[in-house]
């Protein structure tokens, strides 16, 4: 008589399709720049990008159900974003006084990620005074735009400022973007 065949082990579950990038604060560097505080810039656009610091960036929906599954973490799946969507190159709109689209102001690690910048801030301008921040929101370019200044106002799109809630410091905590 012969020993019984061993149990077919049962089959390995298939991994998802698609690969897990990491966490936003993680993918983007701040580029450098000689006309601004470099760390004082770091912090606004930290402050800004705040809710989706610790968002973690896949390419797939299955990518990102799977590691949400796992580790419960937020996770954007960079397939739901329009593949055409790319910041703008220059991060200039006025010079005097200065205004900086704050989306073209980060590198993405990989040029597939830079679609989720124009996610992270939207129509964010950053400006270096408070006073800037207001002569900004008046012109025709500051309608509908967040508008941050070095200098810790900021203005939302609706035109209200103000209040510890449109505030930020250089000294906030949490998850921050590295200097290019």
């Amino acid at each position: 008589a012969s020993a019984p065949a061993p149990a077919a082990a049962p089959a390995p579950a298939s991994a998802p399709a698609g690969r897990v990038f990491g966490p936003v604060h993680e993918l983007f560097t701040v580029n450098l720049r000689d006309d601004v505080n470099m760390e004082v810039l770091d912090s606004a656009l930290s402050y800004v990008a705040r809710p989706k610091m610790e968002t973690i960036l896949a390419n797939t929906a299955s990518a990102a159900e799977a590691e949400n599954e796992t580790t419960g973490a937020k996770v954007w799946p960079l397939e739901y974003l329009p593949s055409k969507t790319a910041p703008p190159v220059n991060p200039v709109i006025e010079s005097a006084p200065l205004a900086l689209r704050a989306s073209a102001l980060l590198a993405p690690a990989s040029p597939e990620y830079a679609p989720f910048l124009p996610y992270i801030f939207g129509k964010t301008v950053i400006v270096r005074t408070k006073e800037d921040a207001h002569t900004f929101r008046r012109s025709s370019k500051g309608k509908g735009v967040k508008i941050v200044a070095l200098d810790g106002e900021v203005i939302d799109g609706d035109g209200a400022f103000g209040g510890p809630s449109r505030v930020f410091t250089a000294q906030q905590r949490g998850a921050r973007f590295a200097i290019g």
